[in-house]
């Protein structure tokens, strides 16, 4: 049995976690390791340094400190953050047999190398993001330490969020429509578009009553809000800003929609992630 994981350990998944949740990947922070609760979960608390200011982190582990159960910034509990403990079991592949693929601190080639990786390596990919025209991928290594890192998303054999095309929005309000098809043998998907003021996007997508839906939008910006509707059309959750990640349960099965709306005066680019378990 492996044994468990270091406090060091945990309060270097916490300083990442928080580093992935603000998008900042080059962030200092400072974490203090709280020691074992009465339920045997282990606490991390710490500060991250953002550019212009500073936010307090908390995060939970579980009694051997490998999983994270909770992760608390601003003020709140963040669910959508603890399922990238889970992530996708997937592939290194197209690397020569000659060659390695870094594994970077974040999202791109200007951050520092942090591992490497040889094809056939077999990781845990936990969260994508897009640069420029490329998509990166957090992923955890398969050993005791979990060390994680990102590397660019083409040498992945599966993407639990390969970018879908989006049509091109109108010059001024109105609605558009898209069908959400997530890549054999995966469950997420991540989109990016652009509404102008006073219009919305309806994502659709196919689900089962008792799984659950996972869904986040950003960046965190007034007047950008989503709301979802069950097959029937009745309203699942009225409109909420994009701060609120939103996770629960289905009870219906059929085409469910995600709706992206811009109730700003400005044109608004955003990210929308989605998961069903």
């Amino acid at each position: 049995m492996s044994s468990a994981q270091t406090p060091s350990l945990m309060q270097d998944a916490c300083a990442r976690a928080a580093q992935t949740y603000f998008h900042d990947y080059t962030a200092k922070s400072n974490m203090t390791y709280n020691g074992t609760r009465t339920d045997g979960t282990q606490a991390i608390n710490g500060r991250i340094f953002l550019e212009t200011r500073f936010e307090d982190v908390a995060c939970s582990f579980d009694r051997s400190g490998r999983q994270m159960v909770e992760f608390f910034a601003e003020g709140q509990y963040q669910p959508a953050m603890v399922h990238t403990s889970t992530g996708t079991n997937t592939t290194v592949t197209g690397v020569s047999a000659n060659d390695i693929l870094n594994v970077r601190s974040g999202p791109g080639v200007r951050y520092k190398v942090v591992g490497a990786l040889g094809n056939g390596s077999r990781v845990r990919m936990l969260d994508c993001a897009m640069q420029g025209n490329a998509r990166w991928c957090q992923i955890e290594m398969l050993t005791d330490m979990r060390e994680r890192g990102w590397v660019n998303a083409r040498y992945l054999s599966t993407g639990a969020a390969v970018q879908q095309p989006s049509p091109p929005a109108a010059d001024v309000g109105g609605t558009t429509t898209e069908r959400v098809r997530f890549v054999s043998g995966t469950s997420g998907a991540e989109l990016s578009g652009a509404l102008p003021p006073g219009a919305s996007r309806r994502y659709e997508l196919g689900a089962s009553a008792r799984q659950m839906l996972n869904v986040r939008l950003s960046p965190n910006r007034s007047g950008l809000s989503y709301q979802i509707f069950n097959p029937d059309r009745s309203s699942l959750v009225s409109q909420i800003p994009a701060s609120q990640p939103y996770r629960g349960q289905l009870w219906q099965t059929g085409d469910h929609v995600i709706e992206v709306i811009n109730r700003s005066n400005r044109r608004l680019n955003y990210k929308v992630e989605v998961w069903i378990r």
